[in-house]
């Protein structure tokens, strides 16, 4: 079974970014979602993104069977949004994220040896 680490992840990093911890009148800085998803694929590794991906599938598929067993977890974390935040339900939303991640991915070339070789500039001080 996915443990579903990385769409937890994801959705803390999400709700900072629409400051969802604060009150409606004191949210100003409040970050499109285009943003938050451009940081979050930034500072993850080319693995963490995949997962993150696999977690989103898994969670739409189980979804759309009628299967809410992940809506408990993300409730356990108190991660789950009003629909009306984001205009629509979370598999939407996570659709959507779905393409802005893919998007990110082959816009910035991501892979695997890419993050390896960053990482060995990082040790070798290079």
């Amino acid at each position: 079974m996915r443990s579903y680490m990385e769409l937890i992840y994801f959705l803390r990093d999400l709700g900072d970014g629409i400051q969802d911890h604060l009150p409606e009148e004191l949210r100003t800085g409040q970050l499109p979602l285009n943003v938050i998803v451009d940081q979050w694929v930034d500072k993850k590794t080319y693995f963490a993104i995949r997962s993150l991906e696999k977690d989103i599938l898994s969670y739409i598929e189980k979804y759309k069977v009628g299967d809410f067993s992940v809506d408990q977890i993300l409730f356990d974390f108190d991660l789950l949004f009003i629909p009306e935040r984001f205009g629509c339900e979370e598999p939407e939303l996570l659709g959507e994220v779905l393409l802005m991640l893919k998007a990110r991915v082959v816009d910035r070339k991501r892979s695997v040896l890419k993050d390896l070789a960053a990482w060995l500039r990082s040790k070798l001080g290079v």
